[in-house]
């Protein structure tokens, strides 16, 4: 789908008024700082014949740059061209030369046009209403609701725009996807608000069920044990085994009535046991219960003691007790107290052992969404829980007409005879299907204001969460924004999201995508060519980059570690397939952080996710490797191949012959393809020892011996991966401008503009102070102008569209 980008025909203008006041130096006689007309001369008389409509050498196109808004737009080219010219390379010795002053005019005038554009006032960029993409959605329900189920898996795949799924302009919102908010909002407010609430379970273990268990235990409705008695199923204690949720409230009880004189007391005690139980009950209080199994159910402790008066099975006795469920406790056992010395042990007939809750049985999400005052009329708490339920859901506080609407939503249905429930399922369903909530709407706050200002606090607190959670803003960021206190705080608060859980999304949603993973999931390998590829593979190779990514992030490690970290993350699976031997081995199902000392591999580079990914299902594809690392680590994509041009696979290329790489070397040789293949396959050719699943080779497919060499369009050879990831570190600029670049993208939800290299420069000034750390990456973007203003008022120029 091509995606859409914008610019703005007055902002030239304003753009060309800047360079007057900027001054610099000028063409011939004029005095106006500008790239138009001497700069268009310049390269049509010394660049297009190379680099022009019909001819572009190197894959560099120079003919349609016709003033300052196109040269901008091409920064990132012509900063390459300004280094060529002034260093004597453009044009070459074999093309007539321009004169000294015509190399130094156009060279002036091309940084007169940067010059100007990165003074001028900071320009935010467009703001494009964004919808919640599918995964945003889900992480939003379930950050709303405490409940993890995913609605958003019937909605229609979403589209991509510059390599990932949050762009603004692609999200489109189609009549399918309309009725599956709808529907989705209504089984959410379902979930949320049931019409009726269960009892709390039951589990009921009859005594002559009850461990000690045998075959020869009595069959009695009421069990007997009596401690003194030698064999534990006689003896005692009884116990059951239990599992209770965390925090959760249960009953605890047991049903029972003793033997004996009415005078003489029986002392019994619920315990509750488990090898991790906290705060045991000491020895010396232990000593004091009988039974010869009580060494089964230690440690324990004492819940609650009782004393027995029941004597008959009609009277028999419940002892319980309330407490709050812990998963550390795995066993509720009765025991009775020794009988004072002198007196014989009672018999003890036990008809059960019994707990019961959750006492609260309500969903999670209903927990979460019904938090009101409890002494309010029904109708104040249903205000309460929808004023609190709308801040979140729509990001930021709702209106007194708003919550008055709903309140009346309410109102009708209760005067219909729906009750409350039925009432707030209404409101929670109107909520959930507002644009309100499925959009991320940011109206002006100061629509006359001239010039670039500030977003609300709320609208910067939904950028940030979604930025580094994709998902909803918490109560602590809510609550800094209501105080108005949240820009003060950005520095403290990327680095407290970074350390929760959900910062796991920016691995999952924008790093699996950057690095154009979810192709994975598609590819299928030969089996005959490579032997050790099956299905399940593919998942092992993804969840090894994601590891890996989420280390480097977790530990705020320098991004240059993303090419040539020393450390990688391995299964048994991967182990075997990198032929690596991990000390302790392996368990099926385990995960470990392996060094890479001493190998071949190191980073993303080599790692199976990428070599699979861009390889073909029965050999390897130099090509497609070249332009991944173009792409994806250079940030200096090759353009499309001419049209008409035939795949190498092409079955009908009869003139192409011998080997894979004697035959792209054929193909090279049209001049159409010559350049861009010049840039790009010598990093493929340098990956060639691992094969299209990873594995390192000395061989290839053919059975011929690898050729790892392979030289780029500027001179230098590369033989190997050792000699790329040399490259990156002399180029490591490229590689984090990239990255920075890609990063941006994602926050932003929108393509890059000229506009935007200020901050990209910035950025790239702080990384390299603070020696490349990944959180002063995303710091620098969230504290960026572009994140954290809007245009003006006078910014906001009718706009012309271009097709890209």
């Amino acid at each position: 789908m091509p995606i859409r980008r914008h610019f703005c025909l007055p902002r030239a203008a304003a753009l060309l008024g800047w360079l007057v006041l900027a001054g610099g130096a000028a063409w011939a006689e004029s005095e106006v700082a500008s790239f138009a007309p001497g700069g268009v001369a310049f390269v049509e008389k010394h660049c297009v014949s190379c680099h022009g409509k019909e001819k572009q050498k190197a894959g560099l196109a120079l003919h349609a740059v016709r003033d300052e808004v196109a040269l901008l737009r091409a920064r990132k080219q012509w900063r390459e061209v300004l280094k060529m010219v002034e260093a004597g390379d453009m044009p070459p010795d074999d093309k007539p030369q321009p004169t000294a002053g015509e190399r130094a005019a156009f060279v002036a005038s091309v940084k007169a046009v940067f010059s100007a554009a990165t003074s001028a006032p900071p320009d935010p960029g467009r703001t494009t209403v964004r919808r919640l993409n599918r995964t945003e959605y889900n992480n939003t329900i379930r950050d709303l609701l405490n409940v993890d189920f995913k609605p958003a898996a019937d909605f229609p795949s979403d589209e991509v725009g510059f390599g990932f799924d949050n762009i603004a302009d692609v999200l489109s919102v189609s009549p399918v996807l309309m009725e599956r908010y709808l529907d989705a909002a209504e089984r959410i407010a379902e979930e949320a608000i049931p019409l009726s609430v269960a009892p709390p379970p039951k589990r009921t273990m009859a005594g002559k069920y009850c461990e000690p268990a045998s075959a020869t235990v009595p069959q009695d409705r009421f069990r007997p044990i009596n401690a003194a008695r030698k064999e534990a199923i006689l003896s005692g204690p009884l116990n059951t085994p239990v599992r209770f949720a965390e925090k959760g409230e249960y009953w605890v009880r047991a049903k029972l009535y003793a033997e004996g004189p009415a005078n003489v007391p029986v002392r019994v005690a619920l315990l509750a046991a488990g090898p991790k139980i906290a705060q045991p009950s000491p020895a010396a209080e232990l000593a004091k219960l009988d039974g010869v199994a009580l060494g089964a159910v230690t440690p324990c402790r004492i819940l609650k003691t009782a004393e027995i008066t029941a004597r008959d099975e009609k009277r028999a006795q419940v002892v319980e007790l309330k407490i709050t469920g812990t998963p550390a406790i795995d066993r509720i056992a009765l025991a009775a107290f020794k009988p004072p010395a002198g007196q014989e042990a009672p018999t003890l007939r036990v008809e059960f052992l019994e707990t019961e809750g959750p006492l609260d049985t309500r969903t999670p999400s209903n927990k979460a969404l019904m938090t009101f005052t409890s002494d309010q009329p029904e109708r104040e708490q249903v205000r309460e829980v929808l004023t609190k339920f709308v801040g979140r859901a729509w990001r930021r506080p709702g209106t007194e007409e708003e919550i008055g609407r709903l309140c009346a939503m309410v109102d009708y249905a209760v005067g219909h005879n729906e009750g409350w429930a039925g009432g707030l399922r209404r409101a929670i369903t109107a909520v959930l299907a507002s644009p309100k909530f499925i959009f991320r709407l940011e109206p002006d706050a100061q629509p006359e204001n001239p010039g670039p200002h500030p977003l609300d606090e709320f609208q910067l607190a939904t950028r940030l969460a979604y930025f580094l959670w994709s998902s909803t803003p918490d109560d602590t960021l809510l609550r800094l924004a209501w105080d108005k206190k949240l820009t003060a705080n950005l520095d403290g608060q990327v680095r407290r999201m970074l350390k929760d859980p959900r910062s796991t999304a920016l691995v999952d949603n924008f790093a699996l995508q950057w690095l154009q993973l979810g192709h994975l999931a598609e590819h299928s390998a030969d089996r005959k060519t490579f032997g050790k590829w099956e299905p399940k593979l593919a998942g092992t190779m993804l969840e090894e980059t994601r590891r890996f990514c989420a280390e480097i992030l977790r530990d705020d490690r320098s991004v240059l570690d993303l090419l040539d970290a020393d450390f990688t993350w391995v299964d048994r699976r991967l182990a075997e397939l990198y032929g690596l031997k991990v000390p302790g081995g392996i368990d099926k199902g385990e995960w470990k952080r392996v060094s890479l000392a001493g190998t071949a591999r190191g980073g993303l580079l080599t790692q199976a996710s990428v070599l699979t990914v861009t390889s073909n299902p029965t050999r390897t594809s130099p090509v497609k490797r070249g332009k991944w690392v173009l792409e994806q680590l250079l940030g200096n994509p090759p353009p499309p191949p001419p049209p008409g041009t035939p795949s190498l696979d092409d079955a009908q290329r009869k003139e192409l012959t011998g080997t894979f790489r004697e035959k792209l070397e054929q193909h090279r040789a049209d001049p159409k393809c010559a350049g861009c293949h010049a840039k790009m396959d010598a990093f493929g050719f340098a990956l060639e020892n691992f094969d299209g699943i990873g594995q390192w080779r000395d061989r290839d497919e053919t059975g011929a011996p690898v050729d790892a060499s392979g030289q780029l369009g500027t001179g230098r050879k590369l033989n190997g991966v050792a000699d790329v990831r040399a490259l990156f570190r002399d180029r490591k600029e490229e590689f984090t401008r990239c990255l920075t670049e890609k990063l941006l993208i994602y926050a932003l939800g929108r393509g890059l503009d000229y506009y935007d290299e200020p901050t990209l420069d910035r950025i790239q000034t702080a990384l390299v102070r603070d020696d490349y750390k990944f959180s002063t990456l995303l710091t620098e973007i969230v504290k960026s102008d572009p994140f954290r203003l809007r245009r003006g008022k006078a910014q906001q120029m009718p706009e012309a569209t271009a097709t890209q």
